[in-house]
């Protein structure tokens, strides 16, 4: 140490008198006790410094991550063995304190991250729905229907991104995009066909919710789901069969593919056993988040529970209604809806009935839902009724007759089974189900995964008074081979009759078809 000794010295020579001279021999001044004191005390401090420099254990701290469990070395020397740390940080009983913020991954059904105290959480995921449909070439009941006709088709139903997560601690967030929604690059010129449907980003869920707002519990703000209908609720990442019922299309999710813009205030209570919702929302009737015009708003509200809960969900009986009341976007209402099987992007699909557009100086939708699981058994029903008053427009006998007011309805029951002793799980946030868990993941040496069979019967009735926009409805038969709890495999056939509407020119007729879809979801 006598070289680090004499270096040390030369540096507080120079910065003191200036000159290197002193350094060629002892000093007076060098006999000073509190000068040498002082001088011992920084070479003891460097000697320190120089042994947690080479600790490895250290410059490991200085360099990894934080949130393995060992915390980082100060910046102050106040954490030194003297003081009863070790070189890691860590306080000698080996507690140590962790930085809250310090973040670690898992695997929850996708990549989570989220930080030591709760406060901080980001989910980075997606879903892909690959679709293959074949249906029965019935050239009859396709008439007036537009779009591809019974042609066959594969198609990407759905392809989103999305990061949701936690900020702060009471800050919920939602940026989803799908990839798949399509156009017609052409419209105007010539009608939607497989040469000219191109496929565009649009918004789905893009929202923030603020947690524990006094009186209210939440408030969501953002472009989302309004609040009415249970499979409107449930996510297409775990609908029970390929398409939604006939209401998705004609009353939950027309034009706008059941995202709209708008605020929303909701509570669960009673123990989570009941759900209120709330929210204004602009009436929009595009895919892109955004509506323009004076007024077009709409109230919708819901109110769901569970009368009877036993066996942690795996047994309940689930009832809710909801309502809408509804400024039409440019004064104009239309009703209409795709078949159950999807030939191919939304803007080439048959439609199967159709009011067009009418005049309407207000809509009001009356909703009502029950669902009942007894373990492995669900069966599920749906009505929902809009009146549509003072309408004009579109009428049988004239398409500029005053209609009075409009009344169109539809409905659907359905009933699912496991075969290898599953439930659906219940979401009491979206008062609706979840994601299926198989009891053991498929493998090729061992492990079936989940299967389930399920039927539906739909049926959506757009004729009223003179209004006459068709009927159809349809009987689907499904099975569902679930491989894990991200991947699914299904399958449907469906039965479709078609009173075709007034405007096609034809009576219509009925046909069949098979669709599969591979599915996956992170």
């Amino acid at each position: 140490m006598p070289l680090l000794r004499q270096t040390i010295r030369c540096v507080l020579t120079l910065l003191l008198f200036g000159s290197g001279s002193f350094c060629l021999s002892q000093p007076a001044w060098a006999e000073d006790p509190d000068l040498e004191a002082r001088v011992q005390a920084l070479e003891q401090q460097n000697q320190r410094l120089l042994d947690l420099l080479s600790n490895s254990e250290t410059t490991a701290a200085f360099q990894t991550v934080s949130g393995t469990g060992v915390c980082t070395v100060p910046s102050s020397p106040d954490c030194l063995p003297e003081s009863g740390c070790d070189a890691t940080g860590k306080s000698a009983d080996g507690k140590g304190k962790d930085d809250p913020l310090s973040m670690s991954a898992k695997w929850k059904h996708g990549l989570e991250i989220e930080t030591k105290d709760k406060k901080f959480r980001v989910h980075v995921g997606g879903r892909t729905q690959f679709d293959g449909v074949w249906l029965q070439n019935n050239r009859e009941a396709f008439i007036g229907a537009g779009g591809d006709g019974p042609a066959d088709a594969v198609d990407f139903r759905r392809a989103r991104l999305r990061v949701d997560g936690t900020m702060y601690g009471f800050i919920d967030w939602a940026v989803e995009y799908d990839f798949v929604n399509s156009v017609n690059d052409n419209v105007g010129v010539q009608p939607a066909t497989e040469t000219n449907v191109i496929n565009v980003p649009a918004p789905t869920d893009l929202w923030v919710n603020f947690k524990d707002v006094p009186w209210i519990g939440n408030l969501t703000m953002g472009n989302f789901k309004e609040p009415i209908g249970m499979e409107h609720a449930t996510s297409s990442r775990f609908l029970d069969f390929m398409e939604r019922s006939f209401n998705q299309d004609a009353f939950t999710g027309p034009f706008n593919n059941g995202f709209t813009p708008g605020i929303m205030a909701w509570q669960n209570f009673d123990d989570d056993r009941g759900l209120v919702q709330s929210g204004f929302f602009k009436n929009t009737t595009n895919v892109f988040g955004y509506g323009i015009g004076d007024g077009e708003y709409a109230w919708t509200s819901r109110l769901a529970y569970l009368p009877w809960r036993e066996c942690e969900g795996a047994k309940l009986l689930h009832v809710a209604v909801a309502g809408s009341i509804r400024d039409p976007n440019n004064d104009t209402v239309q009703y209409r809806s795709r078949a159950s099987l999807r030939n191919g992007p939304g803007a080439i699909n048959p439609v199967m009935v159709n009011t067009g557009g009418f005049q309407a100086s207000q809509a009001r939708m009356l909703g009502g839902e029950a669902a009942l699981q007894l373990n492995s058994l669900l069966v599920q029903a749906e009505y929902i009724g809009t009146w549509n008053t003072d309408a004009f427009g579109n009428g049988v006998t004239s398409p500029l007759a005053p209609l009075g007011t409009v009344f169109v309805n539809g409905w659907y029951v359905e009933s699912l089974y496991f075969l290898t002793g599953e439930h659906r799980e219940y979401e009491a946030k979206r008062g609706a189900f979840g994601r299926v868990i198989p009891r053991e993941n498929f493998s090729f040496r061992k492990g079936l995964g989940a299967w389930q069979l399920g039927v539906r019967y739909s049926r959506l009735d757009l004729k009223n008074g003179l209004m006459d926009g068709g009927l159809v409805q349809d009987v689907t038969l499904g099975v569902n081979w679930f491989l894990n709890p991200n991947m699914k495999l299904q399958g449907n056939y469906v039965f479709t009759d078609r009173e075709a509407p007034a405007s096609a020119g034809s009576p219509g007729g009925s046909f069949n078809g098979y669709g599969m879809r591979l599915a996956y979801d992170f």
